[in-house]
């Protein structure tokens, strides 16, 4: 049975992932920053092991014996640092097979900030000599049940400076299923990078529409000024490069970059990726 580390795997994504190679009869080592979370999944009935980012001797023993990782970086200023810190880990602890999930349309030489950031690793990962597999996700439909709940809940609100433009998000869960999609069958995917989108490209008009039908209440999508946007992101405790980051995030979006849609989902699970109306019913509560 195939050993899989997933590191950070307490995250949104890394769960979705751990979940998803277990009910493939994969085998997940899930990587964590603290003991209690270790605990967490180990009542599951799931191998743990704590790792920081920072140090890669801590990275180089969670791998040990692991056949693959699947590898996601913090959202933080170092993180091209934490993931070339990975790949040499990976590379001294024999890792056969490693699975990037990046960002849509990044890349090592691309005109945006967070998208070279976020390429970088990507060619930490291809220069390895380890054989890969880079996803390359667009937006989550969880952002709306996450990062923006609080304001859609509160204030009826989606507060972003990306006018009109169109995004094709996609769920988590479907991303979860292409990673395990691939470890099932590392040899087909290897060198191989897929472009992950939902189905269909929306606004955030679109976006708050759906999301006011499924749980009963007013949304409305605020196209703000880009400086307030700064200003909100700045008050909320952010620091100046997550806050520089978001906002490269939202010029990429209103250049019609994020619109795009592929069917490398199907391509990889054998169905359709999930439509954000089946996302929105199944979260109507979290509105409420």
């Amino acid at each position: 049975m195939k050993r899989i580390f997933v590191a950070g795997a307490a995250g949104n994504m890394g769960r979705e992932v751990v979940r998803e190679l277990k009910e493939r009869g994969l085998e997940p080592v899930a990587g964590v920053h603290s003991p209690d979370k270790a605990d967490a999944f180990a009542q599951q009935g799931i191998e743990a092991r704590t790792f920081d980012f920072q140090d890669t001797d801590t990275l180089e023993q969670a791998m040990q014996e692991c056949d693959g990782l699947f590898l996601m970086s913090p959202f933080s200023q170092t993180l091209a640092r934490f993931g070339n810190n990975a790949v040499k880990a990976a590379k001294s602890s024999g890792v056969k097979h490693i699975v990037r999930a990046s960002g849509y349309g990044v890349s090592s030489d691309a005109h945006w900030r967070l998208g070279r950031e976020l390429g970088m690793v990507d060619q930490y990962v291809e220069d390895s000599k380890i054989p890969f597999t880079i996803l390359r996700p667009n937006h989550f439909m969880q952002l709306f049940s996450g990062v923006y709940c609080a304001s859609i809940r509160e204030n009826g609100v989606i507060a972003v400076p990306e006018e009109q433009a169109k995004i094709s998000y996609i769920d988590v869960r479907d991303i979860a299923a292409c990673v395990g999609a691939v470890f099932a069958d590392s040899e087909a995917h290897a060198e191989r990078t897929y472009a992950l989108t939902g189905p269909a490209p929306l606004s955030l008009a679109d976006v708050a529409r759906q999301i006011a039908e499924a749980s009963g209440r007013d949304v409305r999508y605020d196209s703000v000024p880009e400086d307030d946007y700064v200003r909100a992101l700045k008050d909320s405790g952010l620091s100046e490069w997550n806050v520089s980051m978001l906002v490269s995030l939202t010029r990429v979006v209103k250049l019609g970059l994020a619109a795009n849609v592929t069917h490398a989902v199907e391509h990889l699970t054998g169905r359709p990726a999930r439509t954000f109306a089946d996302f929105v019913r199944e979260n109507a509560a979290v509105w409420k």
